[in-house]
Order: structure tokens, then C-alpha cells, then sequence
């Protein structure tokens, strides 16, 4: 008998201790995330317009990186990126990405998810470099077109100091019309309010703290927030925004923290039984008092020696001689304008390319023909954007290129796909006559889609008509790679001319 009530109180005692087990409060738990977006491939620290000192940069951000680890420790801390990070710079551009995707593995990231940048490598290359990376990429409204996961992972769980914590990617949606259509063909790119509806009540109930990785911009991470109370935290990119502070949507964390790691994202959680009962956001300057991290310098060193001998390679060759010098691509038509204008259009299937005289700073001569040449030529840092504009825009933008005619002019257009005349001894304003499209007077009231740089369409050069159209495409794609593609790929030809002819 007493065996038996020994027996019965052990069990009571058991389901009791099971009891207070199972309602026991998870102990207060920190944790610290810390965020990039936004990166462009910016290893190095570079020095912005009318600054006297150069930020940001991976190299430093490292350092600082390492230093709240050691202050927090490392088993409290999630390092993650919100996307646009490995494409931007020559020394990605040219290698597919792979310096920055090194890197980042170096540093300790804990999860990225892609932003539309990443895929102007084509989906291919990209595809490579997620299977390259020692971190996991997480996206989950991008599919092939057979219903499979392009990245493989919609969302990850990783248990961070006694944590679970659930990481979703969601990609913007637009990213099929700002990169090229190649690049992303066979993709399927889903609505993201409509995907994180059923990963998050997926992944919800098995977790203690839900993150979205977003590259959506901070307008539809307010809507996300709107919408799912059940995140905790958005970690947000595209949108460049510089959110000083975490803001506080339907009871969601929404963060941000600029561009070109001039900042690093810092947010520290205390938790307990799955709520977020405090917390502390900031930015963290990387300036030119943060310490390179010297390993993630000598990986920037070894890159940049690779970058200087794919400079050298051999793309091409050509037995015409391309026409750069400032004199004629400032004042006239030129073989080589003509060819870079005719590569821009090419690219995008817009109606008409424009391109600045004083984007082109070199000449080619007949010979083999290298990546150093095509640099030298366009050695800007301008991207390929598109723009619809109407036809007076049109024609206010090439009048507003000859208005200094014939002096030397920077904004000089060198054009594709149209044709016109021009008066010198017309008054300012009245210079363009005959402007056709197809062989046809070009329509003042119609619209017409427009390749062009983004230095003019920002209205560079006083293009201010140019700030009128409506942005068809921003692809971040550097002319430059475009037209070393271009020689890569084509026997060269000299183009049709006739295009701009002086009526004296």
C-alpha cells in the first residue's frame, strides 16, 4: 500500500512539475539585430559629394560589426541584409558579385534576401552565387515558373540566445521591369502581401520572434505592418530610406538604415514569452574614425588585383576608328555616340536612346579592343534608365542639346532611333526642325519610351524636360557593362549615320 501511494505521488508530483514546466514564462531573453540595405557593392569606403572625410564601406562596417559582438556577445546577435548589396561597383560588377558574397560570409551574416539589383547578373549567376554564399538567401514570393522556390527557402528559423526566430525574404515586385527581361526569365515574382500572408501564418505559431527581410521600400513595409501584426520586425531596403530610429506600425518595428553601409542598423530586443517588451533602435555612423577590419581588407586587396588583370582582357577587336574626342561627341554625330546610343536602345526596346557627348571621354582605335577601353570611353558611374516622355519633351531636350551650338556642350545628345535637323543661325529655342520617328514627323502629343542614362534623367546638364516622364525602368545596370557585353558578344559594325545633320 504504500508503495502504491509513493507510486501515485511521484506521478502527481511529475504532471505537476510538467504543469509548471509548460506555464512557466520564457526568462527574459535580448537580442540583438543588426541590419544593412542597400550596400551597391561598397567594400570600400568611399568619400561623398563635398565631404572632406570618406564612411561607410564593408571594411569598416566590419569592424563596427565585431565591436558589438564583443560588447553584447556574439550567441545575442543576428546580422542580416535587406538586399541591393552585390551589385554596384567594378570590382562585383565584373565578377559576378562573388567579392561582396565572400565577404558578407566573412562577417557573419546570418540571412539576406535578394534585392532587384542582384538579379541584373541574370538569374543564372545569381542562382550561383546563393549556392556560393555560406548564409542562407530567403525570398519567398519569387518562383520558377513550376511553382519551386528560386532561392530554396521562403523563410528559415535559427535560435538565437534561447530564441526562435523566424526570417522571411520577400523581393519587390517590380523587379522584372527594372532589370532586363533576360535576367529574369522563367521567374515568376509574386504579389508580397498576398505571399506573406500564408508563410506567416506558417511560420507564426513556431516561433518566438517573427522578422521580415524586406526589399519592398519602407512605403509597403508600412502596409505590410498594416496588415500582419503578427511580425515583429521589418528589416526594410530599396527604398534608401534613413530611419534614425525603429517606427512603430499596428505594433510592428520597421527599420531601415540607409545606403552604402554609411550606417549599420542597430535594434536590441528584450523578449519574454514571445513579446517584445523593449527595445532600443539606432544607426551607427561608419566614418573614417572606424578601423578597417584588415581581413575583410585583404579579400577587397586580392579582388581589386583580379579586377586590374580582367581590365586587360581582351573583349573585341575592331578595324574602325571610334570617334570620342570632346571636340566632335560635344558639337556633331560620331561613330561612337551613335554606337552607345544604339546599344542603349538595343537593350531596352525603348523608341528612342538619348545620351550625353560629355558622358564620352575617349576615343578606340582600330585593334583589339579591351575592358579598359570601354571604361576609359564611359568612365562614370551612370546606369541604364527609361523614361516615357511626350513628344515636346522630346523635342525641348534635343533643342535644350544644340542650344549652345557651335560651341563645345557636355549635353550634346547623342541619339538612336530618331532623326533631326538643326539651324545654327535659329534663335535659342527654335534650332530643331524635321525631328522624325520611324520616318515620320514625330507627334508633339503622343508618348514615346526614352533609354537614357540616369544622370540625365535626374535632368543632369539642365535636362529639367526630362524630369517630366513618367519612370518606366530604373535598372541600376552601369552602361559601361552594358556596352562591354555588347563588344563581347557582337562582331562590331559601324552604325547607320545621317542622324543629326547641320542645315546651313
Amino acid at each position: 500500500m504504500k508503495s502504491t501511494v509513493r507510486r501515485f505521488s511521484y506521478v502527481i508530483s511529475m504532471v505537476l512539475i510538467s504543469l509548471f514546466v509548460i506555464t512557466l514564462p520564457l526568462l527574459a531573453a535580448e537580442i540583438i539585430i543588426l541590419h544593412t540595405n542597400d550596400v551597391h557593392s561598397r567594400l570600400e569606403s568611399h568619400l561623398p559629394q563635398g565631404a572632406s572625410e570618406e564612411i561607410g564601406g564593408r571594411v569598416r562596417l566590419a569592424t563596427v560589426v565585431e565591436q558589438v559582438r564583443n560588447e553584447f556577445g556574439a550567441h545575442k546577435v543576428l546580422l542580416l541584409d535587406a538586399g541591393d548589396s552585390i551589385h554596384g561597383t567594378n570590382i562585383d560588377n565584373l565578377f559576378g558579385g562573388l567579392p561582396s558574397i565572400e565577404i558578407m560570409g566573412v562577417m557573419g551574416y546570418d540571412a539576406f534576401t535578394l534585392g532587384n539589383h542582384e538579379f541584373n547578373y541574370g538569374h543564372a549567376i545569381l542562382s550561383e552565387r546563393i549556392g556560393d554564399a555560406s548564409f542562407p538567401t530567403v525570398a519567398a514570393n519569387v518562383t520558377k515558373e513550376d511553382g519551386s522556390l528560386f532561392t530554396g527557402n521562403s523563410a528559415i528559423i535559427l535560435q538565437t540566445n534561447g530564441v526562435r526566430v523566424g526570417i522571411i525574404g520577400l523581393v519587390a515586385e517590380e523587379t522584372p521591369i527594372v532589370t532586363h527581361p533576360k535576367n529574369v526569365e522563367g521567374l515568376v515574382f509574386h504579389d508580397p502581401l498576398i505571399i506573406a500572408k500564408n508563410v506567416v501564418k506558417s511560420l507564426r505559431p513556431r516561433v518566438d520572434l517573427l522578422i521580415v527581410l524586406s526589399h519592398l521600400g519602407y512605403d509597403k513595409d508600412v502596409q505590410l505592418a498594416e496588415v500582419f501584426s503578427e511580425i515583429d520586425v521589418i528589416v526594410g531596403g530599396h527604398s534608401h530610406t534613413k530611419l534614425d530610429h525603429a517606427k512603430r506600425i499596428n505594433g510592428v518595428l520597421i527599420v531601415q538604415s540607409h545606403e552604402y553601409a554609411n550606417s549599420l542598423g542597430f535594434l536590441r530586443l528584450e523578449m519574454e514569452d514571445k513579446e517584445i517588451v523593449n527595445y532600443e533602435s539606432k544607426l551607427i555612423p561608419v566614418t573614417a574614425d572606424v578601423p578597417k577590419n584588415r581581413e575583410v581588407q585583404a579579400i577587397v586587396d586580392r579582388w581589386n588585383d583580379r579586377l586590374q588583370q580582367r581590365l586587360g582582357e581582351v573583349i573585341g577587336d575592331t578595324s574602325t576608328s571610334w570617334d570620342g574626342e570632346r571636340a566632335s561627341v560635344r558639337t556633331g554625330e560620331t561613330n561612337l555616340g551613335n554606337l552607345v546610343a544604339d546599344i542603349i536602345k538595343n537593350a531596352t526596346g525603348a523608341d528612342i536612346a538619348f545620351t550625353n557627348g560629355g558622358g564620352i571621354r575617349a576615343s578606340m582605335h582600330p585593334g583589339d579592343i579591351r575592358i579598359s577601353d570601354i571604361y576609359n570611353v564611359l568612365p562614370f558611374d551612370n546606369t541604364l534608365t527609361v523614361v516615357e516622355l511626350l513628344g515636346m519633351d522630346i523635342i525641348d531636350a534635343l533643342e535644350h542639346g544644340v542650344r549652345l551650338y557651335p560651341e563645345e556642350n557636355g549635353g550634346f545628345l547623342q541619339v538612336s532611333g530618331i532623326t533631326f535637323e538643326v539651324v545654327p543661325s535659329g534663335h535659342v529655342g527654335g534650332r530643331i526642325i524635321n525631328v522624325k520617328f520611324k520616318g515620320r514627323p514625330i507627334a508633339a502629343g503622343n508618348y514615346y519610351t526614352v533609354a537614357t542614362n540616369d544622370f540625365l534623367a535626374a535632368g543632369g546638364d539642365g535636362y529639367e524636360m526630362m524630369k517630366n516622364g513618367r519612370l518606366v525602368a530604373d535598372t541600376g545596370i552601369m552602361l559601361r557593362d552594358l556596352v562591354v557585353d555588347y563588344f563581347s558578344e557582337h562582331c562590331i559594325k559601324e552604325p547607320e549615320a545621317g542622324r543629326i545633320i547641320v542645315v546651313q
